[in-house]
């Protein structure tokens, strides 16, 4: 009897399983991102495929293009507006440049932990970001964590602000990022990523800025000696959709997609923020001089850089995101 009940139950499992892949049309879905394969993003971006196929009876099949392969983050952006690419997991830096408003985001420490930054995205980022996207013709599905930023230098020890007076650093081409080194006295370099190794190993520059992941990964202890953890941004990037495409899928299609989404974003927060502490640990073996810098020190300093970053995203929404954030603590 035991054996024809499980028989029984198979049975309509298999069958409510082909019931639910029928409603679904065959259909591929194009996601793009830059991380390397080995990179938490590349993980949650599978994750979401694997997720996605399985819900649909494999009818909707999700294609991850890794490590740039269908061009940088501006590129794939851009695609994005001109439905010329389904998905792609993108920077609010980059998204600025459609939503002035972002450019607020990239202000220098706003969160104090990852579950401040957590805690502010779910109640109030994913929202406004979606009101400011939404001409744009995308949809921020979830938030992928990249990582806080932190601070590499060569034979120049970090343990406040005024240790970075000076120093040529490289930093990317993000309003707040540039507002926040210049705002401490640092002598801002832009140099592109793919040079940037070259750079910190021949001199041009003192020093860099990365979250340790990409540190650790893209071997940039082999050119830095000291690793500040300074904390100074939290970077992170929106798992985006053309919206037309997406307004034009079926309800359950929607819920699958939202749902699998939210799997993808929170395997990167495990991996990121879990795996931070371990990721440290190892660029110590490897070689660095790990320091604490005093906080306050850079605080104080960031005025010029609010107002900067204020004036690019405007004063109102820069006030109802510091007020969002205030919440969140």
């Amino acid at each position: 009897m035991k054996m024809i009940k499980s028989v029984l139950a198979a049975a309509t499992l298999a069958a409510a399983s082909c019931a639910m892949a029928a409603d679904f049309d065959e259909q591929t879905i194009r996601l793009a991102h830059t991380a390397a394969t080995s990179h938490a993003h590349h993980q949650a971006a599978e994750l979401f495929a694997k997720g996605v196929a399985e819900r649909t009876g494999n009818k909707v099949k999700v294609e991850v293009y890794a490590a740039g392969e269908l061009g940088d983050q501006p590129t794939l952006a851009e695609q994005i507006t001109m439905s010329s690419l389904d998905m792609a997991v993108v920077s609010l830096g980059n998204l600025a440049t459609y939503s002035k408003k972002l450019s607020a985001m990239t202000a220098p420490f706003l969160f104090s932990s990852y579950d401040h930054a957590h805690k502010a995205i779910d109640s109030y980022v994913m929202d406004w970001m979606n009101e400011g996207l939404k001409s744009h013709d995308a949809l921020a599905l979830s938030m992928f964590d990249y990582g806080f930023r932190q601070t590499t230098t060569k034979g120049i020890v970090v343990n406040s602000a005024a240790d970075l007076k000076g120093v040529k650093i490289r930093v990317p081409p993000s309003p707040g990022l540039l507002a926040a080194f210049n705002a401490v006295g640092a002598n801002t370099q832009s140099i592109a990523y793919s040079e940037l190794y070259s750079s910190l190993k021949q001199g041009v520059v003192d020093g860099q800025e990365n979250p340790v992941f990409t540190i650790l990964a893209d071997s940039l202890f082999e050119t830095q000696d000291q690793l500040a953890l300074t904390n100074h941004y939290f970077d992170c990037q929106a798992l985006l959709i053309n919206k037309t495409l997406f307004d034009g899928m079926s309800d359950d299609l929607k819920t699958i997609l939202r749902e699998e989404a939210v799997k993808a974003q929170n395997l990167t927060r495990e991996l990121i923020s879990g795996g931070e502490a371990k990721v440290i640990e190892e660029l110590k073996a490897k070689g660095m001089n790990v320091t604490t810098p005093d906080r306050k020190s850079f605080v104080d300093m960031m005025a010029p850089a609010y107002k900067k970053i204020g004036e690019l995203a405007g004063e109102q929404e820069m006030k109802a995101l510091l007020e969002a954030v205030e919440k969140a603590k």
